[in-house]
């Protein structure tokens, strides 16, 4: 690989880790979250490090954070227990933007974390098809469904956070010939572009708004 700069190309170093045993740090790790912020302009890492374990009533030294760079952070927990319900109250959001986060595992891939998980209404589903295959069949289109409400059509879904939200989908049924148009409510959804409905940007500095050319 190389790089350019100016009318130069200077060569990048490519360098290889040999082989070791890193099972004791992955061990130590399994205790840990690990967020990722979706606004940059608004939310600082810092502030968020500091201030999540207070909203969680775990600033008593039970739960330790450091910032990661490139808008990542971890958060070392000393229980389990606390772990389990912190994650209770998915999805996280801090100063009116999304977060997403996640427990740690060993992955490698850009943009890692960006799973968050809400609670959706599927508003428009014909009452007679409240039923567990239709929609699961529906969150599938959103994202990863992790449970089915079948009561008050909803589903709990991960979504990849740096992708656009969908608001609404077609839904034909087959069986019937109906086709009607479902309206997506994510609960508890905490800031989001009304123009590309991306969670990185507000309206204003969307490149895809026209308030954003002027």
């Amino acid at each position: 690989m190389s790089q350019i700069r100016g009318n130069s190309v200077k060569p990048m170093l490519r360098i290889r880790v040999p082989h070791f045993d890193n099972s004791d740090i992955i061990k130590s790790l399994n205790k840990t979250l690990i967020g990722r912020i979706t606004n940059p302009e608004t939310q600082n890492v810092g502030s968020i490090v500091s201030v999540m374990p207070k909203i969680w009533k775990l600033d008593d030294g039970r739960v330790t954070g450091s910032d990661l760079g490139l808008g990542r952070f971890r958060l070392d927990f000393k229980r389990e227990e606390d772990i389990l319900e912190v994650l209770k109250t998915e999805p996280f959001s801090f100063n009116q933007w999304m977060v997403s986060i996640v427990r740690w595992e060993p992955a490698v891939y850009k943009n890692h974390p960006c799973d968050i998980t809400f609670w959706v209404s599927l508003v428009g589903v014909p009452t007679h098809w409240w039923e567990d295959r239709v929609l699961r069949r529906i969150g599938d289109e959103l994202g990863t469904v992790r449970e089915v409400d079948e009561v008050n059509a909803m589903v709990k879904v991960t979504v990849n956070g740096t992708k656009p939200l969908c608001f609404e989908i077609p839904v034909r049924f087959e069986t019937s010939g109906e086709e009607v148009d479902v309206k997506v409510e994510y609960e508890k959804l905490s800031g989001y572009c009304s123009t590309c409905f991306r969670l990185s940007h507000d309206k204003e500095s969307c490149p895809e708004s026209d308030c954003a050319e002027k």
